[in-house]
C-alpha cells in the first residue's frame, strides 16, 4: 500500500506506571529526518523509541513532541541527606542573623539545593517504563500512519489516472509512426516533382533516402521501453517506500518521451510528446509525496 510522506497522529496514554501525550508529525523530505528529544525523567528510552520509529516510517521529516504529565512513585526511590539539608540550613540561617533578616526559611528553599534530594531509578524500573512508552508510540505512530496511508492512496489513486491517459498518447504515437515513412516518401515525391519536373527521378535513390529517414524516425525501441515502464510503475505504486523507485521509473519515461520528442518529423506524434511530459511533470508531483 502507498504511504504519503505527510501525516499527523497522536496518542493520550496513561496506564498505572505513567501518563503521557505524544504528537508525531511528517512532512515532505527526501530521506527521514527525524526530530526526537524526550523530557528528561524519561529519556533513558530515546534510543530504542528512534529505532521503533525508523522501524516504521522510512521517509519524510518527523517531529515527535512528548509531554510525561505522570510517573508512579512506586519507580521513584528519593533520598533525603540530611547532612546537606543541615549545613544548607545552617547557611541560611547564618546569612538571615548577619544581615537581620525576618523571611523564614522553608522546606522548599533546602530540598531545591543541589544533593538534598536525589531520585535514583534502577535498570529494571526503566525497562518496565520503557514499555510503557514504546507502546505509546506505536498507539501514535498507528494513527499517522493511518492518515498517511489514506493520503498515499488517494495520491496512488490520481497516479494511475494520469500514467492511464500517458499509455493512451503512446498507443497514439505507436499507430502513428506506422504510416510516417509512406508519408514522408509521399512529400518527397511531390517535392522533387515540382522542383524537377522535366527530370526523371530515380526511383531506388528514393527508396533508399526513405529507408534512411525510417530508421532514423524509428521509436520502436522507445515505445517498447516506455510500455514496460508504464507496467513497472503501476506494479510499483502501491508498494511500501516505492516513493524512490518510481521517481527513478519517471525519470526514465521522460527520456524516451523526450528521445521520441527528437526523433519526430510529424506535428501529430510532437503534440502527444507534449502532452506526455506534461503528464509525467504531473506525476512527479505527486510521487514527491510518497515514502
Amino acid at each position: 500500500m502507498a504511504y504519503s510522506m505527510t501525516g499527523y497522529g497522536k496518542s493520550l496514554y496513561e496506564n498505572e506506571l505513567i501518563s503521557m501525550r505524544i504528537e508525531i508529525k511528517s512532512v515532505n523530505s527526501k530521506f527521514l529526518d527525524l526530530s526526537l528529544r524526550l523530557p528528561k525523567n524519561i529519556s533513558y528510552a530515546e534510543e530504542k523509541v528512534r529505532n521503533l520509529i525508523r522501524s516504521r516510517i522510512s521517509r519524510g521529516k518527523v517531529d515527535c513532541y512528548v509531554t510525561v504529565y505522570n510517573i508512579s512513585a512506586d519507580f521513584l526511590d528519593i533520598k533525603f541527606d540530611e547532612k546537606a539539608a543541615d549545613s544548607y540550613y545552617t547557611f541560611l540561617k547564618t546569612i538571615q542573623e548577619r544581615y537581620n533578616l525576618n523571611n523564614d526559611i522553608t522546606p522548599v528553599q533546602i530540598a531545591s539545593f543541589q544533593g538534598v534530594i536525589s531520585v535514583q531509578e534502577s535498570d529494571e524500573d526503566n525497562e518496565k517504563l520503557t514499555e510503557s512508552i514504546l507502546e505509546a508510540f506505536n498507539i501514535a505512530i498507528d494513527n499517522i500512519l493511518d492518515t498517511k496511508q489514506k493520503e498515499g492512496n488517494a495520491l496512488s489513486k490520481d497516479c494511475i489516472e494520469k500514467i492511464k491517459s500517458f499509455s493512451e498518447y503512446v498507443d497514439n504515437i505507436e499507430k502513428l509512426s506506422f504510416d510516417i515513412p509512406t508519408q514522408y516518401k509521399q512529400k518527397l515525391e511531390k517535392r522533387l516533382e515540382e522542383l524537377l519536373s522535366d527530370v526523371k527521378i530515380d526511383d531506388a535513390k528514393i527508396t533508399q533516402e526513405v529507408a534512411f529517414f525510417a530508421d532514423r524516425a524509428c521509436v520502436d525501441e522507445e515505445i517498447t521501453r516506455l510500455k514496460s515502464h508504464i507496467n513497472q510503475f503501476i506494479s510499483n505504486i502501491d508498494k511500501d517506500s516505492g516513493g524512490k523507485k518510481l521517481d527513478f521509473i519517471i525519470q526514465e519515461m521522460l527520456r524516451e518521451t523526450n528521445t521520441i520528442a527528437s526523433k519526430a518529423n510529424n506535428l501529430d506524434i510532437t503534440n502527444n510528446t507534449l502532452e506526455m511530459k506534461y503528464l509525467l511533470e504531473k506525476i512527479r508531483e505527486q510521487i514527491q509525496n510518497l515514502e
